[in-house]
C-alpha cells in the first residue's frame, strides 16, 4: 500500500511538474508572439499581454510621458496594441501604464535607470542617433573602486577605455575627460542614459574624436556608489559651500588615482572636465578653480549658471571668482569653454548671458550650442558628442 502510494505521489508530482512546465512554455510562447516594440513601415507598434486589464497605454518620452496620447486597444486574446508613426531618430524611453500602474514592457529587454526610475528604451536609428548604436570596434568600461581621503570613503567610478587600449603599453598616453552626472544621478548615468561608451566608440572609429579615457565618478559626496548596490549613504561627510561647489574630491582623490593607475597625459593639455545640470555647476567650480590643471571645460544646462530663469539668485561669476570679468587674464587660459543648453530648457537665458559676458571679455575658445529639447538626455548626449570632437586637438 505504501509502495503504491509512493508511486501515485511520484506520478502526481511528475504530472504537476510537466503541467507547470507546459504552462510556462505556453506563457513564454504567448508572450513571444507579443513582439514589442516593433519597428515596421515607418511605424512603431507596442504590444502588452494583460487579459484582465481594463485600461492600458504607453507613456513615451517623445509624447511628454502623457499616457493619454497613446492608448492601447485589446484583442480577443488579451493582447493590448498601440501603433503610431515612429518619432525622429533618437534614443527614447517609455513605460506601459496598466490600470494606473506604471511598469516595464516585459517584451523589451532594453531597460534604463534614471535615479530610482526604470524605463524601457527605444533607439530610432539615423542621423546623429547612429552614434548611440553599438560600434564594431568597442572599448571597455571598468567599475573601479578607489579610496577618497576627503571623506574617508572607498567609492566607485566607471572608467571608459577606448578600443586598442593596453594598460601595459606605457608608450601610449591618453588624454582624460572627467564626466559628471546631474542631480539624482550617479556613476552609472553617463554610460547608460548618456550612451557615453557608444558615442566615444563611434566617433573614435570615425576619426572625429581623439582616443581618450573617460572617467565617470559618483558626484554625490555622501554615496559610496549607485543606490542599486544597497550601500547606505555616509552621514558624516564634509560640509560644502553648496550642491554645486561640493566636488573638490575630483582633483584631490580621483585625478591622482587615474594618473597613477592608467597611462595618461599628466598635464593640463590632456585633461578636460564636463558635466550636465548639477555636474555642469561642479565643472564650473572645478575648472575655474584649477585653470592650471584643466585646459578644457564643458558646462551643459547648468542650474547654477541658469539660476535666474529657474527662480534662483542671479548668477554672478565675478562673485564666485573675483577677476572673472574685471581681470580676465587670470582665467582666460582654456582651449575650449563649451557652453550648451536645450532650447526649451528654462536655464538657457542664464547660460546665454554667461556665454555673452565671456565673449565680451575676450575669452578664447568659447563655444555655444543649443539643441531642441528641455532639461533632458537627448540634449546632453548631443552636447557630449560635440564636446569630445573639440577637445585634445
Amino acid at each position: 500500500m505504501k509502495k503504491t502510494f509512493r508511486i501515485l505521489t511520484l506520478a502526481l508530482a511528475l504530472v504537476t511538474c510537466f503541467s507547470a512546465f507546459a504552462q510556462e512554455a505556453n506563457s513564454l510562447a504567448f508572450r513571444a508572439g507579443a513582439k514589442s516594440p516593433e519597428l515596421k513601415d515607418g511605424n512603431v507598434t507596442f504590444r502588452f499581454v494583460a487579459p484582465k486589464a481594463r485600461k492600458v497605454s504607453v507613456s513615451a518620452s517623445w509624447l511628454g510621458y502623457d499616457a493619454s496620447k497613446l492608448p492601447m486597444t485589446q484583442d480577443e486574446n488579451g493582447v493590448w496594441t498601440a501603433t503610431t508613426p515612429h518619432p525622429a531618430p533618437e534614443l527614447y524611453t517609455y513605460n506601459i501604464v496598466v490600470d494606473g500602474v506604471t511598469m516595464l514592457d516585459p517584451s523589451n529587454v532594453l531597460v534604463q535607470r534614471d535615479g530610482s526610475r526604470y524605463m524601457n528604451s527605444l533607439l530610432i536609428s539615423g542621423d546623429y542617433a547612429d552614434l548611440y548604436a553599438e560600434c564594431s570596434k568597442p572599448g571597455n568600461v571598468e567599475h573601479v573602486w578607489y579610496y577618497s581621503a576627503e571623506n574617508g570613503m572607498t567609492r566607485r567610478m566607471y572608467v571608459y577605455t577606448p578600443a586598442g587600449y593596453d594598460r601595459n603599453n606605457k608608450s601610449v598616453k591618453y588624454p582624460v575627460l572627467y564626466l559628471l552626472h546631474g542631480g539624482g544621478g550617479d556613476e552609472d548615468a553617463w554610460s547608460t542614459l548618456g550612451r557615453t561608451c557608444q558615442i566615444l566608440d563611434n566617433l573614435i572609429a570615425q576619426g572625429k574624436a581623439k582616443p581618450m579615457i573617460v572617467v565617470m565618478p559618483n558626484g554625490n559626496p555622501n554615496q559610496y556608489a549607485a543606490q542599486t548596490l544597497g550601500i547606505p549613504v555616509k552621514t558624516d561627510v564634509k560640509q560644502y559651500a553648496s550642491g554645486f561647489d561640493n566636488y573638490s574630491s575630483l582633483v584631490a582623490d580621483i585625478l591622482p588615482y587615474i594618473e597613477k593607475n592608467y597611462p595618461v597625459i599628466k598635464n593640463r593639455n590632456g585633461r578636460a572636465v564636463a558635466g550636465l545640470s548639477m555636474g555642469g555647476g561642479q565643472s564650473f567650480y572645478i575648472a575655474f578653480r584649477n585653470v592650471d590643471v584643466f585646459a578644457n571645460v564643458g558646462i551643459f544646462s547648468s542650474g547654477l549658471i541658469g539660476a535666474t530663469a529657474i527662480g534662483g539668485a542671479p548668477f554672478d561669476a565675478e562673485q564666485h571668482f573675483p577677476g572673472m570679468y574685471t581681470n580676465p587674464s587670470k582665467y582666460n587660459k582654456f582651449d575650449v569653454i563649451y557652453l550648451a543648453c536645450g532650447e526649451q530648457d528654462n536655464r538657457i537665458d542664464g547660460m546665454l548671458d554667461f556665454k555673452q559676458k565671456l565673449t565680451d571679455k575676450g575669452y578664447k575658445g568659447v563655444v555655444w550650442e543649443q539643441y531642441p529639447g528641455g532639461h533632458e538626455w537627448k540634449v546632453w548626449r548631443r552636447n557630449l558628442s560635440s564636446f569630445v570632437q573639440l577637445i585634445f586637438k
